[in-house]
This record gives C-alpha cells, sequence and structure tokens, in this order.
C-alpha cells in the first residue's frame, strides 16, 4: 500500500525531483520507483519474501535508503533498524526479539556470531533483475518495527503497519498544507521516526522535493543548505534550534522561502520562539507526536504568538487526566486517541498495558489545557520536580535556568531516578565560552534556591544526546552514580 500509493503519485510527475541530497545526488520519482523495484528484486532473490523480518545498519542518507524502505514494504516484509549506539546487549537483544532474515548494511563489531546472513545495500540492486516484479503490499502488514528514543528509558520497539501508517501520514499532510512545490530538508538519521515521519513520506506522499543532509552537518552550514535549497518546511527539536540560532548570530543567513519551521519534543519554550523570530527570521511551528502514536497536536497558526498551545490533528482527540492526589482542572497527563496509530510495542505486555489502555495513548506527558482549548506540553509526569509552588516539568526548569542564568549555554535537569515528584534534581550544565570558572553551576544553584528545589548541580563539557537528538536522561543519570556534587 505504502508504495502503491508513492509509485500512483509518481505516475503524475514522473520527472519531478523527488529525493537529492546535498551532496548533489538527484533521483526523480521514476527513477525512485525504479531503484525500489532494483532492491526489491535484490532482497529477493536473498530469500525476503512477506513476513520476513530484514535488518539495516547504519545505511548511508541516500534515495537508495529511502528506495530500500519503499522495497521492503513492496514485499510484505518488515525492516528494523539498528540503533547507532547499540551495545552487545542491545544488539542481541533486537535480533532475538525480531529474528531477521537478512542484515543490510555494514556490520555491527558487537553482533558477533548471532547476526544473519549480511549484504552491502549497493550489493542488493546487483542480486536480482531489475524488472523483477514487486509483490502488492498489504494494508494489514506491518512494514517496519522502530525503537523508540531511549531518552527516558530503555528503547522499546513500535510496529506500524502499512495502512494506519499511509492514512495518517496522508491526513497531516493535508493538514499542514504540504504542496507539490515544497522543499522538505531532513537532517535526522533515517533510522527514526523524526526522519521518515515529519521528513521523507510527508514529501512523497505530497508529491514534493525531499532533500537529504548528513546529521553530523555543522549548524552553520546547514544554515547555507537551507538557503540554497530554498527549503520550504524542516522538522527539529528545540535544541537544534537553539544551534541554528548561535551559528547565525556569526554568520547571518536569510531564509525567505522557510514557511513551515516545525519544532517537536516535549517543550517548546517561548524564549526560543522569540529567539527564532529574532535571529532566524522565521516564524517557529510546534507540532507535537510520538513514534508510538504518530503526529498528534500542532500550530500553524501564521500569527506569531509564543503562548498559544497545540490543537489536534485531523483525526485525533486529546484530553487530560488528572495528575496527583489535588488535580487541577486544566492540568494533566495527556491522552490521545486516533483511529490510525500503532500496534504498540513488540513482545512488551507490561509497557503496552501501560500506554495502550482502552484505545487511548496515555503518553506520559505533562500538559495545560489553554482558555481556546490548545494544549501546552510541558514535560514527561517522570520528570516532574518538586518545586516551593508545586510540580515544576524538567524542561520548563531548564527554560527558567537558560533565562535566569547568562552564564550557562545548555542545562538537561533529570530525576535521580524515574519517579513522579521526585524531592531531588540532577542539573547537568555546559557553560558558555565567555562564562568564569564556576559561575555556571552558582547561578543554577541559585535558581534552585529560589524555586525552593533541592538538588545537585555539575558542570558537563557537552550535554550528552541519543541518536535522535534528545538530551540522554538515563546516560546523565548514569553519570552520577560514581558520585554526587552537593
Amino acid at each position: 500500500m505504502l508504495f502503491e500509493t508513492i509509485r500512483g503519485i509518481a505516475a503524475g510527475r514522473p520527472d519531478a525531483p523527488a529525493v537529492e541530497t546535498t551532496d548533489g545526488e538527484l533521483c526523480t520519482y521514476a527513477q525512485l520507483i525504479a531503484r525500489t523495484a532494483a532492491l526489491g528484486a535484490g532482497l529477493s532473490a536473498r530469500g525476503v519474501g512477506p513476513g520476513d523480518t530484514v535488518v539495516s545498519h547504519r545505511l548511508p542518507q541516500t534515495p537508495d535508503h529511502v528506495a530500500f524502505i519503499l522495497a521492503v514494504a513492496a514485499l510484505r516484509a518488515c525492516y528494523v533498524p539498528v540503533l547507532a549506539d547499540a551495545d552487545r546487549p542491545a544488539l542481541a537483544r533486537a535480533l532475538a526479539l525480531t529474528r531477521p532474515v537478512l542484515w543490510v548494511g555494514p556490520p555491527h563489531p558487537e553482533a558477533g556470531g548471532t547476526a544473519p546472513p549480511r549484504v552491502d545495500l549497493a550489493d542488493l540492486v546487483t542480486a536480482g533483475p531489475a524488472s523483477a516484479p514487486l509483490a502488492t503490499g498489504h494494508p494489514d502488514r506491518v512494514f517496519r518495527r522502530l525503537w523508540t528514543s531511549g531518552s527516558t528509558g530503555l528503547p522499546k520497539l513500535v510496529s506500524w503497519k502499512q495502512g494506519p501508517f499511509v492514512r495518517e501520514r496522508l491526513r497531516w499532510v493535508a493538514d499542514i498544507g504540504i504542496e507539490e512545490s515544497d522543499v522538505l530538508l531532513c537532517r535526522h538519521t533515517l533510522d527514526v521516526a523524526h526522519a521518515t515521519d515529519l521528513h521523507v513520506f510527508a514529501a512523497l506522499l505530497a508529491g514534493a522535493r525531499l532533500v537529504l543532509t548528513d546529521p553530523r552537518t555543522p549548524p552553520a552550514e546547514l544554515l547555507a543548505h537551507l538557503a540554497r535549497h530554498r527549503v520550504t518546511l524542516m522538522s527539529a527539536l528545540p535544541g537544534h534550534y537553539a544551534e541554528l540560532i548561535e551559528a547565525a548570530r556569526t554568520s547571518p543567513v536569510e531564509l525567505p522561502a522557510l514557511r513551515r519551521p516545525l519544532c517537536g519534543g516535549a517543550y517548546v519554550s517561548p524564549a526560543l520562539m522569540e529567539s527564532c523570530a529574532q535571529t532566524l527570521r522565521i516564524h517557529l511551528r510546534q507540532v507535537y507526536g510520538s513514534t508510538e502514536f504518530g503526529l498528534a497536536l500542532g500550530n500553524m497558526d501564521d500569527v506569531v504568538q509564543s503562548a498559544t498551545g497545540m490543537l489536534p490533528v485531523g483525526g485525533v482527540t486529546a484530553r487530560l487526566a488528572p495528575l496527583g492526589a489535588d488535580p487541577a482542572p486544566d492540568l494533566g497527563v495527556l491522552v490521545l486517541s486516533s483511529d490510525c496509530t500503532s500496534e504498540g510495542y513488540f513482545h512488551d505486555d507490561a509497557a503496552n498495558a501501560v500506554t495502550f489502555r482502552g484505545g487511548e495513548f496515555w503518553t506520559g506527558d505533562i500538559a495545560q489545557r489553554t482558555a481556546d482549548g490548545s494544549y501546552r506540553i510541558l514535560g514527561r509526569t517522570t520528570d516532574a520536580v518538586r518545586s516551593a509552588h508545586g510540580p515544576l516539568p524538567a524542561p520548563v526548569l531548564d527554560a527558567l535556568i537558560a533565562e535566569r542564568c547568562p552564564a550557562a549555554a545548555e542545562s538537561v535537569s533529570v530525576l535521580p531516578e524515574p519517579e513522579v515528584y521526585g524531592p531531588d534534581v540532577l542539573v547537568a550544565v555546559r557553560a558558555s565560552t565567555a562564562a568564569a570558572a564556576g559561575a555556571a553551576v552558582a547561578q543554577v544553584k541559585a535558581v534552585l534556591r529560589e524555586l525552593g528545589v533541592t538538588g545537585s548541580v555539575r558542570e558537563v563539557e557537552s550535554v550528552p544526546r541519543t541518536v535522535v537528538g534528545k538530551p540522554d536522561k538515563p546516560l546523565v543519570r548514569r553519570s552520577w552514580a560514581a558520585h554526587r556534587t552537593p
């Protein structure tokens, strides 16, 4: 179903650019379909058929990577990317869970003898005749299992069937107003949902142009790509936009074509939106979703209102569940429902019981309902810090640190253990280059005292991040295990 839908779009505009890279590689819609057929034939020649699982590892950020995903879907098979930072236990767990018949991409140093037969992506094209017909995709076939980011705990596999995925993407494309003339730039690895859902298939299902760049591209160079390719839509995390703002202050650039700069993540601060408007001259649009659910909320309002929340996208309903023993009417846990969502966590009944209840998706995020009925995401329930004024979501605390601590370039606040309303907070802070020694830690401690928050503060050279780009909170907790700074 996924491949057939895009093949139908390609039939109407075969010579239009479909996927290109910032290195200069260009693939039209007709060429993308041909590459998909060639890769599908190669996969079939290697024994991949309906119901089989294929592992992908470190595939290049190229049109062939996109064609590989489409070929797997057309064969009614399923692909599972191996996370770049997977260690031996994580890799063994992934292989045991998914039982793949083929490994596509470079070998993993921790795979040992447990990995299935391996082939490089380029070799798949020559493994079978390019003219071999592709099977017809099926809406009820699981075509991918992606890992959650692992930013708050152990990554889990999420299964998506083709039918719900295509319907959910098409509704979102219509909701956001993506057109054939749009250019979408993807700076994320194609192994994660942020890349495929907000960029790859949003572009292809709209007949638009997708531009791929290396995820390690420096911010100043990324700004140049945005201007050179006249990008109209991109999505990134708050930290990524903060990096672009910092780069633009030394290397100013005009981005007049960027009509839809989307920002995901659990919390987007008003200060970040204002900085984007002042420095980048762009109007940041908030979106909210997850690997498990898909896109849920968005704000495409053309009027810059930094305090405005997000509204449910087409086909999604939202409500607030009470939070704590003394619930506030407009503050609670965000609960979502949709008829186009994932199949849940693969072989994880305990996690499914907590997250998917009675047809609803319990996000685990604290949300505030504003006067106009929209929602503002404040942070995870497991990251709510105890303060003198009640529960304080950790992302809000980090926003306050950014506002009140000029010596702090960046911070990430976590609870010592994943628990609601913990008494302590751990703050890892990266000092600005111009800050005096110890100034960042002193300023953060002053903010904690002002808020009535008890905790520990430590200066770090850099804030650790997951492969998606989110702060790696479990790693921050583990780094505290050896010693804690009072």
